[in-house]
């Protein structure tokens, strides 16, 4: 099936393509105002043939499942409803139109044409609304990610300002523990710059991770990363965790890892338990 076809680009709409394959429509809409245009009338006429005519083939059954789902798609879906109804013909008992004098009957025209421009305008404002609102939603989103980007950028830029000779790490390896209690002691040379810790995680479900360190007597976070990504291990990833030796004291901390699957919502995947000896 083409990428361009009707029948695709209504897919996508349903929601009903391959995660992948909908996330490289959902960057072409923002970037191609054409191609959105073109989304936008393929979801209007589906609204209005549903307002019109209710779940009457798999694709509008499809979008009823949608419109359940989404407060964007109701209002949508009433608006359409409110604009047929206002076009629809008031007929009397028998069929006839009464007839009503020429001022009248101006007056109710008059009248008429106002109440559809004012439900035409308070419609738009409704479906506006919820337009912005999901607008707003991923901005934060968009905007919250630039900014562990940024952060993460800033990291790697001052490290690569560092020398080779003043970069000295200490490597550690921490497995999964059978007691997530059980406490791992690690002795950090003097002068080390660099903690690299290549931690083991038992699961391969999760593409991309967060660390972050505490320290164990106050609950302060001390250090956290950017997205770290995880090497592969049979059943298991690794994943390497760098900290600046310039954030650590010697004592006790909490290393908690949180794994995301590709929906961006982490979880927890490990929890270690260190105690950390600077020479």
């Amino acid at each position: 099936m083409s990428p361009d076809s009707d029948e695709y680009l209504i897919r996508y709409i349903l929601r009903d393509l391959p995660e992948s394959e909908a996330e490289r429509l959902d960057e072409r809409s923002v970037t191609d105002e054409a191609f959105a245009q073109r989304l936008r009338e393929f979801e209007n006429d589906l609204v209005d043939r549903y307002a019109r005519e209710g779940a009457t083939d798999e694709s509008l059954n499809r979008l009823e499942q949608r419109v359940r789902d989404s407060t964007y798609l109701r209002d949508k879906v009433q608006f359409a409803r409110a604009l047929q109804q206002a076009a629809t013909p008031v007929a009397t008992g028998n069929g006839a139109v009464p007839i009503l004098p020429i001022g009248r009957r101006r007056w109710l025209e008059g009248f008429a044409a106002a109440a559809v421009l004012l439900l035409v305008a308070a419609g738009y404002l409704g479906l506006r609304t919820v337009s912005l609102r999901e607008d707003l939603a991923r901005l934060e989103t968009e905007r919250s990610a630039a900014a562990r980007q940024n952060e993460q950028l800033q990291r790697d830029l001052a490290g690569a300002r560092e020398t080779p000779r003043q970069l000295r790490p200490a490597t550690f390896l921490l497995r999964p523990t059978r007691r997530g209690a059980d406490e791992q002691t690690l002795t950090v040379p003097s002068g080390t710059t660099q903690m690299l810790l290549q931690v083991v995680i038992e699961s391969s479900e999760y593409q991309t991770f967060w660390a972050s360190l505490q320290d164990s007597a106050s609950g302060r976070t001390v250090w956290r990363s950017g997205d770290l990504s995880g090497t592969a291990d049979g059943g298991n990833r690794t994943v390497q965790v760098t900290i600046p030796v310039s954030v650590l004291t010697s004592g006790r901390y909490s290393l908690e890892v949180s794994g995301s699957s590709g929906s961006r919502t982490f979880e927890p995947v490990g929890s270690y338990q260190l105690r950390i000896m600077l020479e």
